[in-house]
């Protein structure tokens, strides 16, 4: 218990003793059981409203970092994803234009020739990819025209393709030249697994006349996946328009040749948009993933990547379980000083009760009562020193033992031990730095004596030069104009004029110095309006109100610093010397605030006080 809370509860409590004595009460403890009321729990349910506040905008940053987390994976899968379209639709093209140019000089009526036969081998030297490349009639036969990849041994012992599932959608497929690209099969020319892509040949009336087909190998498209692939568990494929997998990574000799038409990408996604983005759980492998699907340009083939929902939000978690620690501890630590403080009051609140009740000691006890209650004021403006510095004490414990942790174990860490270590403590040092704005804030509403005439341009310069340490190396160009004197407390309103010029240098715009301008004139009503303009980055227009607010922030918390306490104590010293203030921006605009002050020529104002 901090001395001033024990110094006064001894002195009240023998105080009590005499009057219990005298009226016959109850002890202390069962009195305030009798009569507990509301205010005894003041301090308890205004902690309790303060954490919800607290706990609820933290809340909303987790769920919008929690939406950012997903975005960021959404567009990584939908890139590579299109980068896997590309690959594989050249590699089609390709194949495609190979294709067509035998099926040209089959359909001229001349057959290849043997010079054509030695350029198209030599064709197929280049294109690893392709394993063979045959010739069958309008009845499925295999022609004797067989051209192979160099080294790579042909079956000639069977001569029919007619019974393959490509070979019957070229034949009913009409006059139409479409690509044809089969399910995977095991070669009957080669012997090795292939994925057939063929094109119908036909005679000069337009009737069939056979087809040429290109076994393609299955590891090409293959290794084209792996190079987009993010993680196994998210795995990446190449599938038909039916649902047959052609290649997939990992597992591909599991999959290929498989159907997932009954998967949720073709039920409910590829039914309604050729490409896109998707979250479900896999019925490959049962992981619950985002799925970015594009369905080729003229092939039936669709391509996806996927990323694990845990990969995706692992570091989303991490990072919001370090700030709901540190926020449980914040906590439980204001709801200590707050008991303590309700046990203050409501010891203070009975001492009152009772003088209230000691009609016939009245004229004896009015000075000790007083002087009594001025040191129980006192006492309680010592105890919230005390206790803040009580309740910075185990944050500075809890930073000062995380860096001798960090020091002592450095090379036991890996890279995510040190990143915690590295949260837990800026969250520390934050939540010090908001415990000491908070502090401020508060003693703003202390009446600490009258008005007294202030030169706003001493005090504006007086501010500025309180900043140049912090912008020291931003060669900021401030001016101050010929400012009035008008009524208030010097101190406060330096405060003033300094958080508005630090807001104007801290948010300046990337690419150029800062440019601040303070002036004055006097408004219609009488009132000094002062304006300290910037060209920084500006506030969009529904957070004008906003920023004024406590813990108001519009920007990340490692982007720039602050406890986003600044204009909100700004605008309650402003209104306590009568006036009021406000600001206009626009994004890229820059931003002006606007504060109205008394004159100096006229009475002086009756600050208005707060209660603490």
């Amino acid at each position: 218990m901090p001395y001033g809370i024990e110094l006064t509860a001894r002195q009240s409590s023998s105080h009590y003793d005499r009057v219990a004595a005298a009226k016959g009460t109850d002890c202390m403890a069962g009195g305030l059981g009798k009569r507990g009321t509301v205010w005894q729990w003041k301090g308890r349910l205004f902690t309790v409203c303060l954490m919800v506040v607290i706990g609820s905008l933290w809340g909303g940053q987790a769920w919008l970092n929690h939406s950012l987390a997903l975005a960021d994976a959404e567009n990584l899968a939908v890139s590579l994803a299109r980068s896997l379209q590309y690959q594989v639709h050249g590699s089609l093209r390709g194949v495609e234009a190979l294709l067509n140019e035998v099926a040209d000089s089959l359909e001229s009526g001349h057959g290849l020739t043997p010079v054509q036969r030695e350029r198209y081998r030599g064709r197929l030297a280049g294109s690893p990819e392709i394993r063979n490349l045959v010739v069958a009639d309008a009845d499925g036969r295999v022609t004797d025209i067989s051209v192979a990849q160099p080294g790579e041994a042909i079956s000639h012992g069977i001569g029919t393709v007619g019974d393959r599932d490509y070979f019957q959608a070229l034949r009913t497929g009409g006059t139409s030249r479409p690509l044809v690209i089969g399910a995977p099969v095991v070669s009957r020319f080669s012997g090795q697994s292939s994925i057939p892509v063929a094109r119908a040949i036909f005679r000069g009336d337009n009737s069939f006349a056979g087809i040429v087909v290109a076994g393609i190998d299955p590891r090409e498209f293959r290794e084209q996946i792996e190079s987009v692939a993010v993680e196994p568990e998210g795995g990446a494929a190449l599938i038909r328009s039916d649902g047959i997998f052609l290649a997939r990574v990992p597992r591909h000799d599991e999959y290929i040749g498989r159907s997932v038409a009954t998967s949720p990408l073709f039920r409910d996604h590829l039914s309604r948009s050729p490409s896109g983005i998707a979250h479900f759980v896999s019925v490959a492998d049962g992981n619950d993933k985002i799925v970015a699907f594009e369905t080729l340009t003229n092939y039936p083939l669709v391509v996806t990547v996927g990323i694990t929902s845990r990969t995706a939000l692992a570091r989303w978690k991490r990072q919001t379980t370090i700030e709901a620690m540190v926020l449980a501890v914040l906590a439980a630590s204001l709801l200590m000083v707050a008991t303590l403080y309700d046990l203050r009051v409501a010891l203070s609140r009975r001492l009152t009760e009772q003088l209230a009740a000691s009609h016939d000691e009245l004229e004896r006890q009015v000075e000790e009562r007083t002087a009594h209650l001025a040191a129980s004021n006192a006492e309680l403006e010592r105890f919230a020193y005390v206790a803040s510095h009580d309740l910075k004490e185990p944050l500075r414990s809890v930073s000062g033992f995380l860096q001798l942790l960090d020091r002592r174990y450095r090379d036991k860490l890996d890279a995510e031990g040190h990143e915690f270590i590295e949260f837990a403590v800026n969250a520390a040092k934050r939540s010090s730095a908001q415990i000491d704005d908070l502090l401020a804030f508060s003693r703003v509403g202390r009446l600490d004596g009258p008005p007294e005439c202030c030169d706003s341009g001493a005090l504006a310069r007086g501010a500025l030069e309180s900043l140049a340490p912090a912008m020291d190396g931003l060669e900021a160009d401030v001016a101050i104009g010929d400012l009035p004197p008008v009524w208030g407390r010097p101190a406060q309103l330096q405060s003033v004029f300094q958080n508005l010029i630090g807001n104007a240098v801290k948010y300046h715009a990337e690419g150029r110095p800062p440019r601040v301008d303070v002036r004055a004139e006097r408004d219609s009503d009488g009132m000094i309006r002062f304006s300290v303009a910037d060209n920084g980055i500006g506030i969009e227009a529904q957070y004008h109100e906003r920023v004024f607010g406590i813990f108001q922030r519009l920007h990340p918390i490692g982007r720039y610093p602050g406890t986003g306490i600044g204009l909100a104590m700004c605008r309650k010293i402003i209104q306590r010397h009568g006036g009021r203030i406000w600001l206009d921006s626009r994004p890229g605009a820059g931003t002006t605030v606007f504060f109205t002050l008394k004159h100096a020529d006229g009475d002086a104002p009756r600050l208005q006080a707060s209660a603490q």
